[in-house]
């Protein structure tokens, strides 16, 4: 399983490094490579990243033109998105059953038992290279991770063109988004899984 993703300069904001870096974190054990489109960033190196060059931010047609040349299913992610470590198993019997799989995110503060539902963002999609090779194409340049509608135009192209060979991986509660309002006090603290 690997994952595809970009991320937003560390130097802008403590904030947004900090929940970047923690979600990398909780990748490690959940993906076998994670490619991040743009410049190396000390704090996501690992000897499962591999940094690609790229305009910051990319569009979400490169990120899925690249998840189209993997070897393997993978994901689509947004770069503060956490997981939980059973997500590996979670993601790769879904690629065994489906085609492509997606989850609503659960926003969470400090404890995750907490987190719950409090939009449609959908920051986790994971397809065969087979599906990421028919999509690319045909989804808008325009759109980028962290900005409306992305989500929203992939959720229904899926749903349209794989119909039974997609499903919503939500009831797993494994994806998690970080509440972008805490300060940098509560960041210090550790997460209650």
């Amino acid at each position: 399983m690997i994952a595809v993703s970009s991320f937003k300069p560390f130097a802008k904001s403590p904030e947004v490094a900090n929940n970047q870096a923690r979600a990398f974190a909780s990748w490690l054990p959940v993906f076998n490579a994670i490619f991040y489109m743009g410049n190396p960033e000390p704090r996501l190196a690992s000897p499962k990243t591999i940094f690609v060059p790229a305009p910051n931010p990319p569009s979400v047609r490169l990120l899925i033109q690249l998840a189209s040349l993997m070897a393997a299913p993978s994901c689509v992610i947004n770069a503060d998105i956490f997981l939980l470590p059973r997500a590996a198993t979670v993601l790769r019997t879904a690629m065994r059953r489906f085609q492509a799989a997606t989850s609503f995110r659960l926003e969470f503060d400090q404890d995750m038992r907490k987190a719950r539902r409090v939009d449609n963002g959908l920051d986790l999609f994971v397809a065969h290279p087979s599906v990421w090779q028919r999509c690319w194409p045909e989804m808008p340049s325009e759109f980028r991770i962290g900005q409306p509608a992305w989500d929203s135009w992939l959720n229904a192209w899926l749903r349209e063109e794989y119909r039974m060979a997609y499903t919503d991986l939500s009831n797993h509660r494994i994806v998690f988004h970080p509440r972008h309002t805490r300060t940098q006090t509560a960041l210090a603290k550790p997460l209650k899984p």
